[in-house]
């Protein structure tokens, strides 16, 4: 133990990005200075006394990775597009120290995994920070300026929305689904007050993923978001029904909307009554308001997959008679063929006279991003009313 201290303590006179200041970079460099015989023992140190990975200084982040046995490791993410197998990382010769440098934006958030000799797909073993996806886990960077949101954690002692689950079927669709329906915290004790309402495809996953009743719960009571009526809708066959299915939304808005009505004290106008989602879920709320804006005012999608059939998402939104939506749209940066569609798309809803917001986060095609910022999305669609003087 002694020994080992007295490593850690000489290595971190030598090179001071050791201690958590200094330049990893300078590191390498003095490390591939060293006798070869001598670079092992100080690359064990490094790892000893380093305990934050990946190495992030100022806009530069350096993925590190111990390869013993390996062949190769490479590292995949949002910010390469999860391409196969990804980047390389450089071994520093006579050490099983690998690594590799990028450069990032300050408020930089993005998922990521180790692929070891082109097959095994791993976390980051040394990066505690992970973000669930649709298909497990990620390792997560998170670059100096990334500011975590506070709103997505559970806070016992706010006062909290109720949840009632449901099975809805649909004589249309010929099937039954799961509906999860989110109550305010007032709901039952004001027997007289209607809500405003909130259909969010992919329902489940924004609950369990996206955290979306602790961002209502922390909303509501902060006076960001007025109290809403949130109806979570699992799809049956996501591809299917989300990808332009007049079907799908004609079950939505002339059954399932009538149904839920006829339970919860709702509002029962356009103004009052929104819909969402997340990629094809969000294609599938901007595909709603065009068919049913008498239905549905009110719209977010999150990362819209609106790039599968561009031009023809473009025309059917030209060619829409709506007016007077409020409309969110938010994508990330490291999304490939994502932000020219979008900006076409709130052009071409201002010109029609909708009230739309946009927001782009230097983020990727991920639940981190989708969750990070539901907050600004419901306080978009349903900001608290201000009291009266």
């Amino acid at each position: 133990m002694k020994t080992q201290t007295f490593l850690i303590l000489c290595a971190i006179q030598l090179f001071p990005c050791l201690a958590g200041s200094g330049d990893f970079e300078c590191f390498i460099r003095r490390l591939e200075s060293l006798p070869i015989e001598r670079r092992q023992t100080v690359a064990d140190s490094f790892w000893a006394a380093r305990n934050q990975f990946p190495v992030v200084e100022d806009s530069l982040a350096a993925f590190v990775f111990r390869e013993d046995s390996f062949r190769c490791v490479t590292v995949t993410g949002d910010f390469n597009r999860w391409k196969h197998p990804g980047d390389t990382l450089k071994r520093v010769p006579g050490t099983d120290l690998c690594h590799l440098y990028k450069s990032f934006e300050r408020d930089a958030r993005l998922d990521y995994k180790f692929v070891i000799d082109g097959k095994n797909w791993i976390l980051d073993p040394c990066n505690p920070d992970t973000c669930m996806g649709g298909f497990g886990p990620n390792s997560e960077l998170a670059m100096p300026e990334y500011v975590r949101p506070a709103e997505i954690l559970d806070k016992p002692d706010i006062p909290r929305g109720k949840l009632d689950t449901l099975s809805f079927r649909s004589a249309l669709l010929k099937n039954d689904r799961r509906v999860v329906v989110y109550l305010p915290p007032s709901y039952s004790k004001e027997a007289k007050r209607t809500y405003p309402c909130l259909y969010v495809n992919d329902g489940g996953e924004y609950i369990t993923l996206g955290s979306i009743c602790n961002v209502l719960n922390n909303g509501i009571h902060g006076g960001k978001i007025t109290e809403v009526i949130a109806v979570f809708i699992d799809p049956m066959n996501r591809n299917g029904e989300y990808w332009l299915n007049e079907a799908y939304i004609t079950a939505v808005t002339d059954e399932l909307v009538p149904w839920i009505d006829s339970r919860y004290r709702t509002i029962r106008n356009p103004a009052g009554r929104g819909i969402m989602g997340a990629s094809l879920g969000g294609l599938t709320a901007l595909n709603a308001v065009r068919l049913q804006s008498g239905v549905f005012g009110l719209c977010a999608s999150q990362s819209g997959a609106f790039w599968i059939e561009e031009e023809k998402i473009i025309e059917l939104v030209r060619k829409a008679k709506v007016s007077n939506l409020r409309v969110y749209l938010d994508w990330g940066s490291y999304e490939p063929s994502i932000p020219t569609i979008h900006v076409r798309m709130a052009d071409m809803l201002i010109a029609k006279g909708c009230r739309v917001k946009t927001r782009v986060w230097h983020e990727g095609h991920s639940w981190g991003s989708w969750r990070a910022h539901l907050a600004e999305l419901l306080g978009f669609l349903f900001p608290a009313r201000t009291p009266s003087p």
